[in-house]
């Protein structure tokens, strides 16, 4: 079973140092909780140099 979350983060941009508010979609290809959602968006949004703070699950 797949499942979605949609979020909303604010997160800084490490290159610029900018902060932004960003929404968007998060898709997983099995069921995981919204802590555990939370956290892989945390996660993803780091490896993109972008970390998240205030990420807010808004399914």
């Amino acid at each position: 079973m797949k499942r979605t979350y949609r979020f909303t983060a604010t997160v800084t941009d490490l290159k610029t140092g900018e902060r932004e508010q960003v929404s968007d979609t998060a898709h997983f290809d099995h069921v995981v909780s919204r802590a555990d959602a939370r956290t892989a968006i945390g996660n993803e949004l780091s490896w993109q140099k972008r970390p998240g703070a205030q990420i807010t699950i808004t399914d």
